[in-house]
Formats: structure tokens, C-alpha cells, sequence
């Protein structure tokens, strides 16, 4: 399992032999001859022998026979390996030896263990000589001695039975004499790779951008076998961009066979919100949903569906109606099969077919004779066509086999993967992809790789898997190690990274999320190669998804338990002794603390349950333990008995409230990762962390005055690597006492925070510019935030040499917020890998110029310069070359940002923020001067709020490539210039008090959404030439008196005027009768006449709000040619009507389905109309401050599933508890600020009670009630 070379005669061979197998990036790394199931032992024996341990308890020579007789047996694996495929014998002798191989490892491990032990016991004596004798049992000496002979005899045996199979030590290949080709290749450019599809994409995009379903919430379904590229489909259709500017919002959510409301739901949040969310509350789920896409249209993809269910489908279906979003909302979905995309009342089916022969070759010929590949010759090119045919056409396949064919040079290479036998297992074309996987995983460059791959079966189908867990779960399996190479060490993190983007170009894992800082940092298995994973594993793991049950217990050493399927695993009981792996998912009828209890030799638990509280203490027990992640549940504190896991290497945990006061014991903790502090507050929370000499990942460290919690802390932590933030550094009082923390040679630190929160009295200003100076990073840091920092200055390391920064050239993304006192910017203008830039409150800064490009300070003084310039010459010179985000926020005294400028007399030009992308601007209420905007030609989206003293943006029609313009709070811009902003899709403008004038509209022929709010002074709107423009909201512009061109809104479905008063001249008559879904017109009465000639031009409304003052000029009469509406709110009207005047005839509202009245003091009743609305589920009444009962004639709304009530404060009874039987179909009601039915509504006591006891969901004044459904 771990890579130590068993015979040093063959190094050198089996080193040349790699080199032919593994791509460029991997031969550095140790993959020697004895990569089998015994290398684990060897590993454990070697460094064991050689400790005086050893000698001190007598067991040396048996460590070293022990080591002979592993290094005998490894010859002759790799002979057994080559025959079990055609011998039984040999599957069963090598079945053998991986049980005597477990026992040989646990030996060694409770060898091991007791070594740590004793380390921990004995650290702070004095007297080493009696570190292993006096202090240790004498049985225990002899009983290890014994069971080494034990695993000696077990060899021996094995040994004797592979002789009489007829079994020699293999053969190792001759050297090669293939040359090794240095190049520079990114492994991951073929996650991109598509071929011949874009006819199926220019379907999908048509069919998800047309109006023409009028249903809510069309599905589309992709539907296709596996390995089809019905993901990848979906995943291009998104990033088309006519359904990037359809849609306001695009939800992604894989499905796999756990097709659980709840789950789903949840997922549909953002990531934050839905960590905190309730996953069991659907209602409160709903809510948020609601929250988060109100007004919205938005595109949910649901991939991989499994589920053909109806019923189940339907209930997710009803929850995403309740959820609303704009019209226009729709689901995309992805499956293999009809049933499925029948059960979910498919609009659109489009049925993903294999790609034909030519575009096969296309996708193939871009792998196997990509750069540094096989040479395209006729002969690799007729083998290569012929391997083709095998793959049916099937994208995954092609893709497998490409990749693999890629490493290999020679026709005989390609030959023999022809010739497999692995092609003959099926001629069925969807299992041809599983052939293709097997040979790609047959190919592998080591059995630790393979064993990696087999682990990460641990995970669910469809599984998000983090980069770091995976290695972190093969390390504490044993799977690599730390290694020496050449005259240098690589780390087991370096070794499983490496391992890792083997897997991924091998395509059996894909690549994930990725970010400037990390690289990828996860990755998902297609549920074909997860199917791989489990067949290649040999019955070690086992995966309880979908209930499957044990059938080789005395095998099984890593296994998941999924409790959401709810079904009970049958014989478990007969697994836990050999467990080395468990993640456990919530078990129905199996409790944790009972596995644990049995299951001695665990070396990796994962508990991903959010309802555990509490770790047991039988945790304490499982001396075998490396990896222990607790971060999926809600346990605060640890047992002491953790601090007897000595062995332990990563501790992931996602709350805490404290820690075990021996913490210090975990001696080979390397990974220590946490999210939250629960209550901790300004406290320390690990002490003495210094003690920990093996930590790697460390995410925070708080400095106090406590003892253990000086900065010095970090001294001999010098393996630090990743992220660290350091909070507290007021507590740190000098150069000396910051430089302790060595941060400057810690080279593996990506990311560095460094926070402050005040300063301590007495603490003068050279002490605090000086600690900043001690705290200089590793020039290696690619990410760094600076928080609360009250120096004058900045540090010596980020102002260098000719005012630029010459120390920290790798940066990628920088934050300084709160530096109160310091006056400039630092220069950052020439650093070259700079892509993501804030700068908050830095309050004392007045000026942003030529220190900020990096130009000469010193050049400031020249006569010759038209601005600040650079005394030395300039040619050609791009500042922030790779920016592409940049915030400039809350700097109250900053009154210009200049221009970078050059010499008035030179021909040299500067060329700035030419990769800028997104560009935020806030609250600087006294900026005056704005760089010109010529130069930003990528910027795709510029947001410019609270700057009061803004009266114009130079050359904003120089950004050709903008995207969105948000313009907020800016009350001295009088006028906005938007020529050339032809790929502008969404404008928003609120808050412009002096704003009169909006030129050259018509320009923006890309626009897709306007919205103007709070603009008093704009009197006129011209919208020629919008063509695209899909939503248009006008609020509170009391000048506004006319719109001009909306007869060239062809595409406009939703319209929203409110609080216009001037409004007279809309010409609404000449909107697009077809194309408009939405309108919603409130407080704009001068606009009711045309209501009332109009409105009936419009049969495609499907949702209308009107609001008016005017009791007069209500169009009671319009509404019976609104068969399509499906949603109606009508309020707001005069206090002096005592009537609410509702619409002469509601017999062709027959798709309404939700009502929201508004009324006043004087009404009474309800209108008598609406209980004819016999598809209305969903109901609102609000404001009918002299109602007092609610009618009985609600108990023919026999379709109603929600009724909201609010600001009735007269209101006391609901309709009699026989009406509200009638309502079977009543899910939630709802009671705001309602205090009379309130108090009568009280659980159990409350008159009004026995009436809503059984409607499921029942909420008073935002409080969920407890009810008793039947």
C-alpha cells in the first residue's frame, strides 16, 4: 500500500520501466518495485528496527526476519497478480495474504502506538535511558515478540503454498530507451473537451428560452444512457448566452437516487444558507427558497434523476410552486430513463444520442495525439480507429481510452489494449463504457493509485469530494507516506496530490471547483466509475446506498452506512471487527456508539450526522485512529479520551466551545481543521499548539496574553501550509516578539491573514509599525488579508526599492481593510500575478495616484509631467496585468483616483487593468475623480453606490464588454452617457437625485432588464431599439411623465410601475400583447383609463397587480378575458369606498391560482365572487381592518393549500370548523399581526384552536405552531 522499494538491485529497472507508463508531471515522484499489498509493512518494520525501541525490548531481530520475509514474498505477488485473472488458486493466495497482511499492520500499529505513548509520557523527563524500560510492561514486550512470530509463520506458509502453486518472482521489464520529453502541459484541459454537440445544445437552449409552454415550471429532460454526456450537455447549455441573459438565476442540484424533498430543497440554497439551514423543516426551507428568489426567474437543473415515483415528484413540484420566482422560471432535467421523464410531466424530451463516427474520431484525435502524445502515424491511426469502434460512441468511453492511448508511444502499447480481454466481457454498447473505465484503471501507474481510487468508493454516488479529505482518508489508510527522493523529502500531502491529478487524467475522477490559489480543490466520480469502484475494490468496501447488504463480511474493511434510505444493514455485526473505514451517514436502527464498541481497529471515522451532540468516549479506544472528522454534526466539545488517540492525523470538526485540556498529546497531528468557534469568542482556544511539531493545516490561531497562546507558538510549527489566519496581533507588543512566529520561512502558508482588534494602551506607534515588520510572509504567499491594522505606515515588505513591491511577486489575491492611519496605497500596479484586489477603510487616505501603479513617487515633482508620472523611461508597461476583480470601499476622506499617467513628452504608453472584470466602488462620499474609463474594455460589470459627490463617469462608453451597470446613491450625477454598450444585459439606477437625463438608450440593444428607482428629476424616458429587453420596473419618479417607443419592447414580459404620479403618456397600448406575462401597476392612477380601454388586449397575462388611489377609474370590468392569469393582487384603494370593487365577471379566470387582496377600515366582507375561484390554492388577505368573521363560503375552495392572513386587527373567527374540514387540501395557514384571532388560536386552549389542530403548518405572528395533522 505505501511506496518503499523492496529489493534495491531492481531500482533502477523498475524506475525506467515508469518512465514509459506515467506522464512527465508523475516521474519525479517514488513509485518503486515493491508497490503491493506487503509495501505497507515495510514501511511500518523499517523505521521500527531501526529505533531503539527495538533494541531496548528484544524485538530488533524480529523486526528485521520480519522485513526478509516480506521482501521474499513481494517477488512473487507481482506473478500471482498477472495469473488470478485466469487462476483461482492465485485469487485466493493473494486473498490470503492481504489477511495476514491486515494482522502484520495492526501488530505493527499497536507497536507503534505504544511508542507514542511513551513519547508522550516521557517528553518532559529528563532521563532518556529509561524512556523504554522501566516505564513499560514486561508482558507487553513479550506479547508483541510473540505476535510478530505469529505474522513470521503466517508468511512462511503462504511462501510454501505459492511454491506449490507454481508461482517464481516475476520478471521486471528491461529498461527503456524511450526519451522523456520536458514539456509543459495543463492535465486538466480535457475536462473541457466537447465534440458534436451543438446541435444538441442549440435544441436545449431553444427550448429552454421559449415562451411558448404555458405551464408553470416546464420540465425539459435530457434523457440518455450512462456515459452518454447528459451532464456535460446540461453543463454547456449553461453556459450559453442566451440562457445566461434569460435567466436571473441558474440553481444546480445533482439528484442521484436520494430523491428526498428535504435534501433537495436544501441543496437549491446558497452554500452558506444552507449549512445553517433546518434540513427537516420543508416549510422553513420553502421560506428562504421564497426569499432568495422573489421576483425571479431562475433555471433549476436537477441532474442524474433516478426517481420515477409520481407521487414523490409531484411533492417536490408543489414545494417549488410555493416558492414562486418570476414567470418564465424552468427545470432542466438529466436521466437515463423515460419513466423518470414521464413521472415529471416532461414539456420538452430531448433524447441524447451517440456520437457518429466522425466526430468520434474528432474527440479521440484530440486526446491520444495531443502535445507530447503518440506521433500520429497511418498505423496508430488504423489501430486507433479500430480501438473506436469498441466505444459505441460513447463520449465517456472515447474519453477513457483517448487519455490512456495519450502515454503510450509504441503500436505494440496499443496493440495489446486491443487485444484486451476486457473488450470481449459484453457487446452491449453501454457496458462497452464500463470496458473502457476497467482498462483505464488496469493502467493505472501503481497499486497505491488504485487503491486510492477504490477508496474514494467510501463517498455517495454523485458526491462533491474535497481534494484535501480524499488524501487526508488515504494517508490514515495507509496509502502513502512521506518519502525521501534524490537528496530531497516529499511529504504524503505531495505524494496523494500528485496521485490525485493521476486520477484525474486518467478521467476517473472529474475535476471540480477550481480557484487561483489551490488549483482544483474537488472533484466528482461519474456513477459508472464509483460502479467501477466498488467491482475493483475485492469486497473491502462497501457502500450501503441503496440498501445493498453484506455478502463477504469477513472481507469487508471499509464501509458506509447511508441512513437516509432508510433501510437497516443486515449482518453488520460480522463486519466490525476487521473495520478499518467508516463513514457513517446517520444509521436507522444503528447506533454509533455501538459500532464503535466493536470495532477496535479503525484508522478512519467520518460521522456526516447533524443531529449527533456527542462524541463517545469509546472514541478513545480506537488507538489505530488517523482520521477523525466530525464536521457534519453538531458536537461542541471533545472527550478527553481523544487525547489518547496518539496516532491521530487530521481532526476536522465543524463547532467548538473547548478542547481537552492534554490536547498537547496528539503528537502526529498533522491536519487540525475547524469552521466555526462556536462561543469562543477573543479566547485561545488551543494552548500550547506549539507542542504539535507535526501540525500541516492549522485555520486559526488567536493570540492572547494566556500562557501557550503567545504568537511564539508558532515557532516550531514550521510544516504549516494552506491557510492560516492569526487574530489578536494586538497582543503582540514588538518586532521581536512577531518575527518569533517565523512566518517568513514557512513556505507552505498559500493564504495569510493578519488581524488586529484595537491596540493595547501604552502601545506606541513605531511598537505597532514594528510588529507589522516582523510579521513579513514567505514570498511563496499567494493570498493575503491585512484586518484592523492602526499603524502609520505600511510594512518595509510591501514598500521596497523604487516604490514597488519587490517581496511579494506571487501574490494572487490581496484584502487590506480598517488600516485607519496609514495614508497611501500600497504600490501594486507591477505585480504580475494579481487577480483579486480590496481595499476597505483606510480612511486617512486622500488620494489614489501614481504610488498605487507603482510610477516613481519621486516624480510628482517634474514640471514635464501632465499628472503624476515615472522618471524613468517607460515602454509599453501593462500595471495589474491579471486583475480582473477590484473594491474600493468605505474610504470617507478619499477624494481622487488618478489616472496612471507618462511624460507629456514621451511616446511611451501605459496600458492599465487590462484583464479587469468586476469592479465595485462604495461609499466614498467624497471622490470627485474618477480614472477614465477608456481603458477598461473587459469590464463586464461596475457597481458604483454612496458617492455623493460623483457628478459624472468619464468615457463609460468605452466599456464595450459590460455586462451590468449598478448605479446607487449617487445624488450629484446629473447625466449618464450610454453609447456602445451594446453587451450591456441589466441596468439598475436608484437613488440619482439630480439624474434628468439618460442618453442614448437605444443603444443598449443587448439589454435584457431595467430598473430605475428614487429619480425625481428624470422626466422623460426614450426605449427605442430595446428589442431584447425582457423586464422593465420604473419606481417612485415623481416627474416622470412619459415613456416613449415601447412598441419596440418585442420581448417584454414583465412590466412594473409604481408610484409614478406624472405618469401620463406610457403608451402601454403599444406594448407586445404576446410577449407580456407580467404587469404590475400601483399608484400610478393616470394610467387607469388605459387600463380600462387595454387591458383585455392582453389574453397572456399570467400575473396582474394593480393598485390604485382612484375609486373612480378601477377597470371593474376587464378581467373575463384573462383566462391565462394565475395571479391576481388588487388593493390599495380609496378609504371612501365601502365596497371592495371587484371585477364584473370571473368565470374565465379559470388557471388563477393565488389571490392577494388589500383592503381598508371600512369593508366588512369579503368578496362573495371569489368562492367560485375554484382553482385558487393559494390566498392572501391582508389589511381588512373591519372584518371580523371569515366567510363560510370558503369551504368550497376545495383546492386551497395556503392561506395567509395579516393586519386584520378586528378579526376574531375563522370560518366553523365543518368549513375548514372541507378544505382537505389546506397545508398552511398563516396569522400576522392579527391579535384578537391570534390570542383565539392559542394551542389547546384557544376557541379557534380545535378548528386548525390538524392543517399541518401553522404559523402565528412568524412562530411555528405545533400541530397534530392526520
Amino acid at each position: 500500500m505505501l511506496l518503499i522499494s523492496a529489493c534495491k538491485k531492481y531500482i533502477v529497472q523498475l524506475f525506467n520501466f515508469k518512465q514509459r507508463i506515467l506522464p512527465s508531471s508523475v516521474k519525479e515522484f517514488p513509485l518503486k518495485m515493491a508497490d503491493t499489498v506487503l509495501s505497507v509493512i515495510l514501511d511500518k518494520i523499517l523505521p521500527l528496527a531501526a529505533a531503539e525501541i527495538s533494541r531496548a525490548w528484544g524485538v530488533e531481530k524480529d523486526l528485521q526476519k520480519l522485513a526478509d520475509s516480506v521482501r521474499k514474498m513481494e517477488a512473487l505477488i507481482f506473478d500471482a497478480e498477472c495469473k488470478q485473472s485466469t487462476t483461482k488458486t492465485a485469487q485466493l493466495w493473494l486473498k490470503t495474504l492481504r489477511s495476514i497482511a491486515r494482522d502484520a499492520e495492526i501488530v505493527l500499529d499497536d507497536f507503534g502506538y505504544e511508542v507514542l505513548r511513551q513519547k508522550v509520557k516521557n517528553r518532559k523527563r529528563d532521563k532518556v535511558r529509561n524512556f523504554f524500560s522501566s516505564s513499560n510492561p514486561i508482558s507487553f514486550r513479550l506479547g508483541m515478540a510473540d505476535k510478530i512470530k505469529e505474522v513470521m509463520a503466517s508468511l512462511e506458509e503462504a511462501y510454501k503454498e505459492a511454491k506449490q502453486m507454481g508461482l517464481h518472482p516475476a520478471q521486471l521489464p528491461m529498461a527503456s530507451t524511450d526519451h522523456k520529453v520536458d514539456r509543459s502541459t495543463d492535465p486538466f484541459v480535457y475536462e473541457s473537451e466537447t465534440v458534436g454537440r451543438e446541435a444538441d445544445v442549440s435544441e436545449v437552449v431553444s427550448r429552454l428560452i421559449s415562451s411558448d409552454c404555458k405551464k408553470d415550471l416546464p420540465v425539459i429532460s435530457i434523457v440518455g444512457m450512462g456515459g452518454q454526456g447528459k451532464t456535460t450537455l446540461a453543463q454547456l447549455v449553461l453556459k450559453n448566452e442566451c440562457v445566461v441573459k434569460h435567466f436571473d438565476k441558474i440553481i444546480w442540484v445533482c439528484v442521484s437516487d436520494d430523491f428526498k424533498v428535504e435534501r433537495l430543497l436544501n441543496k437549491m440554497l446558497p452554500s452558506p444558507e444552507a449549512k445553517s439551514a433546518d434540513t427537516t423543516n420543508t416549510e422553513a426551507l420553502v421560506r428562504k427558497l421564497q426569499e432568495n428568489l422573489k421576483g425571479k426567474s431562475y433555471l433549476l437543473v436537477l441532474d442524474d434523476i433516478w426517481n420515477d415515483d409520481p407521487l414523490k415528484w409531484d411533492g417536490m413540484r408543489r414545494r417549488l410552486l410555493a416558492i414562486g420566482g418570476a414567470p418564465g422560471s424552468k427545470i432542466l432535467a438529466t436521466t437515463r430513463s423515460d419513466e423518470v421523464a414521464s413521472a415529471m410531466q416532461t414539456s420538452g424530451l430531448h433524447r441524447l444520442g451517440i456520437l457518429s463516427e466522425d466526430h468520434s474520431w474528432m474527440l479521440f484525435e484530440k486526446l491520444a495525439f495531443a502535445d507530447g502524445g503518440a506521433i500520429k502515424t497511418q498505423n496508430l491511426v488504423d489501430i486507433g480507429r479500430r480501438i473506436l469502434k469498441k466505444c459505441g460512441g460513447v463520449p465517456l468511453a472515447i474519453k477513457v481510452i483517448g487519455v490512456l492511448l495519450y502515454s503510450k508511444k509504441d503500436a505494440s502499447e496499443w496493440s495489446k489494449l486491443e487485444r484486451s480481454e476486457i473488450w470481449n466481457e459484453s457487446t452491449n454498447i453501454g457496458k462497452r463504457v464500463m470496458s473502457a473505465l476497467k482498462l483505464s484503471y488496469e493502467n493505472l501507474p501503481s497499486w497505491s493509485v488504485k487503491q486510492c481510487f477504490a477508496s474514494s468508493s467510501i463517498f455517495p454516488k454523485d458526491a462533491v469530494m474535497q481534494k484535501q479529505r480524499l488524501i487526508q482518508i488515504w494517508m490514515a489508510q495507509g496509502l502513502i507516506n512521506d518519502a525521501k527522493v534524490g537528496g530531497g523529502h516529499l511529504q504524503m500531502e505531495d505524494i496523494g496530490s500528485e496521485y490525485f491529478n493521476v486520477l484525474l487524467r486518467s478521467s476517473l475522477l472529474q475535476a471540480g471547483y477550481k480557484n487561483s490559489i489551490n488549483g482544483i480543490v474537488s472533484c466528482r466520480m461519474h456513477d459508472l466509475v464509483h460502479d467501477l469502484s466498488l467491482q475493483v475494490s475485492n469486497n473491502c468496501f462497501l457502500n450501503t446506498e441503496g440498501g445493498m447488504e453484506v455478502r463477504h463480511e469477513n472481507e469487508v474493511m471499509h464501509l458506509t452506512i447511508i441512513g437516509s434510505q432508510g433501510k437497516v444493514l443486515k449482518n453488520i455485526e460480522g463486519i466490525l471487527p476487521n473495520l478499518q473505514t467508516l463513514y457513517y451517514r446517520g444509521g436507522d436502527g444503528i447506533m454509533l456508539e455501538d459500532i464503535l464498541e466493536r470495532s477496535k481497529y479503525l484508522s478512519v471515522l467520518i460521522v456526516d450526522y447533524w443531529h449527533m451532540t456527542h462524541l463517545p468516549n469509546a472514541v478513545g479506544d480506537m488507538k489505530h485512529l488517523r482520521h477523525l472528522d466530525i464536521s457534519g454534526t453538531r458536537i461542541t466539545a471533545l472527550p478527553d479520551s481523544v487525547t489518547k488517540l496518539y496516532n491521530l492525523m487530521t481532526l476536522k470538526v465543524h463547532y467548538l466551545k473547548e478542547i481537552p485540556k492534554k490536547f498537547g498529546n496528539l503528537v502526529n497531528l498533522r491536519h487540525l481543521e475547524f469552521f466555526e468557534l462556536g462561543f469562543v469568542g477573543f479566547r485561545c482556544l488551543f494552548p500550547g499548539i506549539g507542542q504539535l511539531a507535526n501540525l500541516r493545516t492549522l485555520p486559526y490561531f488567536r493570540v492572547s496574553q494566556d500562557k501557550g497562546c503567545q504568537l511564539e507558538e508558532l515557532e516550531h510549527l514550521r510544516n504549516l501550509r494552506g491557510e492560516l489566519r492569526i487574530s489578536g496581533l494586538e497582543n503582540v507588543s514588538s518586532f521581536e516578539s512577531a518575527a518569533k512566529a517565523k512566518l517568513s520561512e514557512k513556505s507552505g502558508i498559500q493564504s495569510l491573514e493578519l488581524s488586529w482588534c484595537g491596540t493595547k494602551e501604552g502601545c506606541d506607534d513605531n511598537n505597532i509599525n514594528s510588529v507589522m515588520d516582523g510579521l513579513q510572509p514567505h514570498p511563496h504567499l499567494k493570498s493575503l488579508a491585512i484586518e484592523g491594522f492602526e499603524g502609520s505606515r505600511l510594512p518595509s515588505w510591501m514598500v521596497a526599492k523604487d516604490g514597488l513591491m519587490v517581496l511579494l511577486r506571487n501574490l494572487v489575491q490581496l484584502t487590506l481593510g480598517g488600516l485607519g492611519k496609514c495614508e497611501q496605497v500600497p504600490p501594486l500596479g507591477d505585480l504580475p500575478c494579481l487577480e483579486y484586489l480590496v481595499i476597505v477603510s483606510l480612511h486617512n487616505v486622500k488620494r489614489i495616484g501614481a504610488e498605487f501603479y507603482g510610477l516613481d513617487i519621486n516624480a510628482r515633482s517634474s514640471a514635464s509631467c501632465s499628472s503624476i508620472t515615472s522618471s524613468r523611461e517607460v515602454k509599453a508597461v501593462t500595471l495589474f496585468p491579471k486583475l480582473s476583480h477590484f473594491e474600493l470601499l468605505d474610504m470617507g476622506s478619499l477624494e481622487e483616483w488618478s489616472d496612471a499617467m507618462v511624460p507629456s513628452d514621451s511616446s511611451s504608453s501605459i496600458k492599465v487593468f487590462p484583464n479587469l472584470r468586476y469592479l465595485r466602488i462604495y461609499r466614498l462620499p467624497k471622490l470627485a475623480v474618477l480614472p477614465d474609463m477608456e481603458n477598461l474594455t473587459s469590464l463586464e460589470e461596475l457597481r458604483m453606490e454612496k458617492c455623493g459627490s460623483l457628478t459624472c463617469i468619464r468615457n463609460l462608453n468605452s466599456l464595450t464588454s459590460l455586462e451590468s451597470l449598478y448605479l446607487d446613491d449617487l445624488p450629484a450625477l446629473e447625466s449618464l452617457c450610454l453609447e456602445s454598450l451594446t453587451s450591456l444585459a441589466e441596468l439598475r439606477i436608484l437613488q440619482c437625485g439630480s439624474l434628468a437625463c439618460i442618453k442614448n438608450l437605444n443603444s443598449l440593444t443587448s439589454l435584457k432588464s431595467l430598473y430605475l428607482g428614487d429619480c425625481p428629476a428624470l422626466e422623460c424616458l426614450c426605449l427605442e431599439s430595446l428589442t431584447s429587453l425582457a423586464r422593465l420596473g420604473i419606481r417612485r419618479c415623481g416627474s416622470l411623465a412619459c415613456i416613449r417607443n415601447l412598441n419596440s419592447l418585442t420581448s417584454l414580459e414583465s412590466l412594473d410601475l409604481d408610484d409614478c404620479p406624472a405618469l401620463l403618456d406610457a403608451s402601454l397600448d403599444m406594448l407586445n400583447p404576446q410577449s407580456l406575462r407580467d404587469l404590475r401597476i400601483s399608484r400610478c392612477d393616470q394610467l387607469n383609463p388605459w387600463l380600462s380601454n387595454n387591458l383585455e388586449k392582453f389574453p397572456s397575462l399570467e400575473r396582474l397587480d394593480i393598485r390604485s388611489h382612484d375609486p373612480g377609474s378601477w377597470p371593474i370590468t376587464v378581467l373575463h378575458h384573462q383566462a391565462n392569469l394565475r395571479s391576481l393582487t388588487l388593493g390599495g384603494f380609496s378609504d371612501n369606498l365601502d365596497n371592495f370593487p371587484w371585477p364584473h365577471s370571473i368565470t374565465n379566470l379559470v388557471s388563477l391560482e393565488r389571490l392577494v387582496l388589500h383592503g381598508w377600515p371600512k369593508i366588512t366582507a369579503l368578496p362573495h365572487q371569489i368562492q367560485h375561484l375554484s382553482t385558487l390554492t393559494s390566498l392572501w388577505i391582508w389589511t381588512f381592518e373591519g372584518l371580523e368573521v371569515l366567510p363560510e363560503w370558503m369551504d368550497s375552495l376545495r383546492n386551497l393549500r395556503d392561506l395567509w392572513i395579516g393586519d386584520c386587527s378586528n378579526l376574531r373567527q375563522l370560518p366553523s370548523a365543518e368549513a375548514i374540514r372541507h378544505l382537505t387540501n389546506l397545508n398552511r395557514l398563516s396569522i400576522t399581526s392579527c391579535p384578537l384571532l391570534a390570542e383565539r388560536c392559542t394551542k389547546g386552549s384557544g376557541a379557534e384552536w380545535p378548528k386548525i389542530a390538524r392543517i399541518p403548518h401553522v404559523y402565528i405572528d412568524g412562530r411555528t405552531v405545533e400541530t397534530n395533522p392526520l
